[in-house]
């Protein structure tokens, strides 16, 4: 089972809160109660006296007075479970043990109960093989545990849960109720999988300039692009989208203080951000810093007048489409033969044409950038320039590996590299890296905040073998420390026995090997930035609730299309959790859970211009691959249907279209059949595959006249005596035999045919609507949505209902 739809441990009501707000409430620490630092209790990946902490304690969220269970972060396989031992208040018992009672012995019962399940997921593909990774979640002081929700019976190593389902209740940690220890971890070779990361670490303080592009497997989260010394710059927008050979970047030398003018004397970094319609760009120094303040880019920036929509000025995400089109009309006819909107499109969304579109060699991408010398814009796609987003795991963005630990088998932490993250950065202080020092440091927020991206290896404190060997430091630093002998003799016994009762001695073999260990909120919040759906996640959104006949062939066309699917919703921006419910939605009418990729049709001939369906007289050519005929159907004469160029109606004499004859571009028959609805979207009509053909960089713009059917013969039907000249399309057939045309179309017409559309997806819930006010309102959106996409509510009750199973497997409640 493949996953990568990830949420947290516990699932609170989500209303009005951002992502950020919902998941810090969802995974909230308890505050300190410890004398010797500030840090949150238990917290990642160091805690009481600079020992390594596998995870982070959370204190779960309340609703109508009781805690919320704990639950499945994502789908996977139980592989190790341990039943809470029943609380009681004996102060003997192991369980009992109170470490902020430095005297007497006092009963706070810490709960034993323990969750551990591993997680394959899938983040992207190289080509057509999966990216996945393997990792574990582990869920320890649990109260109770629950029933599997299928079999009705206690937990098990064996069984498989879906994410949200309820693992138990949260328990007690040393007295203190509603508390849970929750961790994330894989193995090395994992490890490289996800973050394309050999556990190298980069030094903060003199990080190397990156000398290639970043993964193009996954692209998720900001874009980060790299700009060195001597990137081109100009004061004003550049008229010319090419770069010319004058400034062509990266001939600087910052060794001999020698700079072309117009161009950046220090190299930077950028950060773009694409959600809910802005584009925001943040500028970094090369140690990370902050430049200035963020901006957000204004499509007055970008967009000529004569390209320009209404719209608020600050959308420039939701004018991406019209940005590339600009920029690709800009261009002269020679040029323009060798460029496409579709590789445009690409270098503003990706800062690079990851597709296999044309795009000049010499194209710029200019951007308004806040650099040292203020607001310039600047080429980021000159030479030298290098792009990665967010599934890189940039060292740049915080991320790094520690593995330099002298003593890696137990439990303390003597990294140096971790000291000198965490140190007072004042150098004057001598007493900087002892060990007291640095543990008051932890809950310095600017430390917290370097922690959140680090990747620690070291030894899970959940094994008991070795216990008091892995923990013997504290025999001599701490219960030794300040009491005589006998006394901290006493304290050390209480404690080893305590150690003991809340370790295992049978835990599996792959999860202590998995020692890379990441801080569980940071894992969280940013892998659910992903956005790509597994075949598995597909298959429970397109086969679980159809008929039980229709799932073999839906499997059979998820396999086919996922992840050509997934690389139209990377593209286009649909893959965020308010837009993607809706894109399957629609998809699964508009393609029949993607079985359907070519328009079929009814048989019968027309009688005075109707076409009236018969319950189940499906012309068989109409279903063909058409590439089995080498041509599109309808080409040759003796293909020909009645049904395109004709009303059309069902059995049960409901209107289902009109003729597409003098409509949509069409010039007739047999344009109604040539251009029938192709690809997840159902492409239609001669005008949209002329458009895409110029999109993708296939035809010409200049090869026939903008709006051909206003031409006064058009509307007479008289094609041999237009003026205007029609776009020619002669293979529309390829929309719907090659998977990734079939997706891309459906991409672009989203976005750059319908770009309101997304704008109203944006006006949805990203929590599941129960509330009458919440129905009515994902009601109003869907309507919306299903006119934009097919020009009017045609089975806009099975969208919806297609729209709300999306839903129910995406969003968290």
């Amino acid at each position: 089972m493949v996953r990568m739809i990830l949420s947290p441990p516990f699932l609170p009501a989500r209303t009005s809160q951002s992502e950020t707000a919902w998941l810090d409430a969802a995974m909230a620490q308890p505050t300190s109660r410890l004398s010797n630092t500030n840090a949150a209790e238990g917290s990642f990946p160091l805690s009481l006296r600079l020992g390594w902490h596998n995870g982070i304690h959370i204190q779960a969220p309340q609703a109508a007075g009781a805690y919320l269970p704990v639950r499945a972060v994502a789908d996977g396989t139980v592989v190790f479970v341990h039943p809470p031992t029943a609380p009681n208040n004996d102060v003997n018992h192991a369980l009992n043990y109170n470490p902020f009672n430095g005297g007497t012995p006092s009963p706070a019962w810490t709960s034993d109960g323990f969750v551990v399940i591993a997680h394959k997921g899938e983040i992207g593909a190289a080509g057509t093989v999966a990216t996945e990774f393997v990792y574990y979640s582990a869920c320890m002081h649990l109260g109770s545990l629950a029933n599997h929700p299928r079999t009705r019976q206690p937990l098990k190593a064996g069984d498989v849960v879906f994410r949200k389902e309820a693992l138990g209740t949260p328990g007690q940690i040393y007295g203190h109720d509603g508390q849970i220890h929750f961790e994330i971890c894989c193995d090395e070779a994992n490890l490289e999988k996800l973050t394309t990361r050999k556990r190298n670490w980069a030094d903060p303080l003199a990080p190397q300039p990156p000398a290639a592009n970043g993964r193009t497997d996954a692209v998720f989260g900001s874009l980060y692009i790299y700009l060195p010394a001597g990137t081109p710059t100009r004061a004003s927008q550049p008229t010319s989208h090419l770069r010319s050979a004058v400034h062509a970047g990266g001939a600087a030398s910052a060794a001999t203080d020698f700079f072309l003018p117009d161009t950046l004397r220090t190299a930077q970094w950028v950060q773009i951000t694409y959600e809910h319609g802005s584009a925001i760009l943040a500028s970094y120094d090369r140690l990370g810093a902050p430049i200035g303040q963020p901006r957000n880019d204004s499509r007055y920036d970008y967009i000529t007048v004569a390209t320009m929509r209404p719209g608020a000025s600050q959308s420039f995400e939701y004018d991406l489409s019209a940005v590339a089109n600009d920029r690709h009309g800009a261009l002269d006819a020679a040029t323009q033969a060798l460029s496409s909107p579709s590789g445009w499109y690409e270098l503003l969304r990706f800062g690079r044409n990851l597709g296999p579109d044309a795009l000049p060699a010499n194209a710029a991408h200019w951007r308004k950038v806040v650099t040292p010398d203020g607001g310039l814009w600047v080429d980021l796609n000159a030479p030298g320039t290098f792009k990665f987003s967010d599934a890189d795991f940039l060292a740049i963005t915080g991320w790094n590996c520690f593995d330099d630990d002298p003593t890696p088998t137990d439990q303390r932490c003597d990294s140096l590299r971790m000291k000198t993250l965490i140190r007072d950065p004042d150098r004057t202080n001598e007493g900087r890296m002892e060990r007291a020092q640095l543990a008051r440091r932890l809950g310095e927020p600017e430390v917290r905040n370097k922690l959140r991206r680090t990747i620690c290896k070291f030894p899970s404190e959940w094994d008991q073998k070795d216990v008091e060997k892995r923990y013997g430091w504290l025999e001599t630093e701490d219960f030794k420390s300040t009491d005589d002998d006998a006394t901290g003799a006493q304290k050390w016994e209480r404690f080893v026995k305590h150690a003991k009762a809340v370790t295992f001695t049978n835990l599996p073999d792959a999860f202590l090997k998995a020692d890379w260990r990441f801080h569980p909120r940071e894992f969280v919040g940013h892998m659910r930035q992903c956005g790509w759906l597994s075949r598995s996640e597909m298959e429970q959104i397109y086969g679980n609730h159809t008929r039980p006949k229709d799932k073999p062939s839906i499997l059979l066309a998820i396999e086919k299309y996922q992840t050509p699917f997934n690389r139209m919703t990377e593209k286009y921006l649909l893959n965020t959790r308010k837009r993607l419910p809706h894109i399957l939605g629609q998809g699964a009418t508009e393609s029949d859970f993607l079985r359907v990729m070519q328009e079929t049709a009814m048989s019968g001939s027309a009688v005075n211009g109707e076409v009236h369906g018969v319950v189940g007289a499906i012309n068989s050519q109409s279903t063909v691959d058409e590439s089995r005929f080498g041509h599109w159907w309808g080409l040759n004469p003796n293909e020909r249907v009645d049904w395109y160029n004709s009303k059309k109606f069902s059995s049960t004499g409901v209107l289902i279209a009109s003729s597409y004859n003098w409509r949509m571009g069409n010039l007739g028959d047999p344009d109604a059949q040539k251009f029938r609805g192709r690809g997840f979207k159902q492409l239609t009509g001669r005008d949209n595959y002329v458009q895409y053909w110029v999109y993708r960089g296939w035809l010409a713009a200049a090869s026939f006249d903008a709006h051909w059917w206003s031409d006064p013969q058009y509307t007479a039907k008289n094609p041999s005596g237009m003026r205007k000249i029609p776009g020619v399309v002669d293979n529309p057939q390829v929309v719907g035999t090659l998977p990734y045309n079939c997706m891309d179309a459906g991409g672009w017409y989203m976005t750059f045919q319908r770009s309101a559309v997304i704008r109203t997806m944006d006006g949805d819930m990203d929590y599941l609507a129960v509330s009458p006010g919440d129905q009515a309102q994902e009601m109003g959106i869907s309507k919306a949505v299903t006119r934009a996409i097919n020009g009017g509510e045609n089975g806009w009750d099975q969208r919806l209902v297609n729209t709300r199973a999306a839903k129910k497997i995406l969003l968290d409640q």
